[in-house]
C-alpha cells in the first residue's frame, strides 16, 4: 500500500457539524469492535466478526487515545492518537460507517484530536492510503500538508 504522510502546522475546525467528542470508555467495547471491523473491511479489505474485535477494542480503549465523535448519544465516528514522540502525535483508525458519511463527523473528530495534540504543543501527523482521495482530501481540508509519500509492504 502506498501511503501519503502528513503534518497538520494550524489545523481548521470544521462548522456546522453536530456533535461532540469524547474518549472511548469501557461502555463503549462492543460498539468499538464494531468499528473496528468496519475500518477493517473498508481501510484493509479483510473481513472480520466485530466479537473478533473485543479484545483490541479493550486495549484501544485502555490506551486512553481512542476517541469517538457522538451525535444523539450514538458514536458515530471514530480516531485513535496512536503514538507521541517529542513533537508529534500520529493519528490513525480514522473511521466513519458509510451511514454516516458525508456529515462532516471524521472531519470533526480529526479535528478535535488536532486540538488535543496541539495543546500539548504537538504537531499532529498522520498517513493515508493514496488510493483513498475522500479521505486525503479531508486531511487537506483540516489543514495537514503532504510530507511524502511511502510503501507498506506486507509478506503473507
Amino acid at each position: 500500500m502506498v501511503m501519503e504522510s502528513y503534518f497538520c502546522p494550524e489545523y481548521n475546525k470544521p462548522s456546522g457539524v453536530e456533535g461532540i467528542i469524547r474518549q472511548a470508555t469501557s461502555e463503549d467495547v462492543q460498539v468499538v469492535a464494531q468499528l473496528l471491523a468496519g475500518f477493517s473491511k473498508d481501510a484493509l479489505d479483510r473481513s472480520v466478526d466485530p466479537t473478533s474485535q473485543i479484545s483490541a477494542a479493550k486495549a484501544a480503549i485502555e490506551t486512553g487515545n481512542l476517541y469517538l465523535w457522538i451525535v444523539n448519544s450514538m458514536p458515530v465516528s471514530t480516531a485513535n492518537i496512536a503514538h507521541r514522540s517529542p513533537r508529534h502525535g500520529r493519528i490513525n483508525a480514522v473511521y466513519t460507517p458509510p451511514t454516516w458519511r458525508k456529515k462532516g463527523f471524521a472531519s470533526a473528530i480529526v479535528s478535535g484530536l488536532c486540538s488535543i495534540l496541539k495543546n500539548e504543543q504537538l504537531t499532529p501527523m498522520l498517513y493515508a492510503d493514496v488510493k483513498n482521495s475522500v479521505s486525503n482530501q479531508v486531511y487537506k481540508n483540516i489543514g495537514f500538508k503532504e510530507g511524502g509519500k511511502i510503501t507498506d509492504i506486507a509478506f503473507g
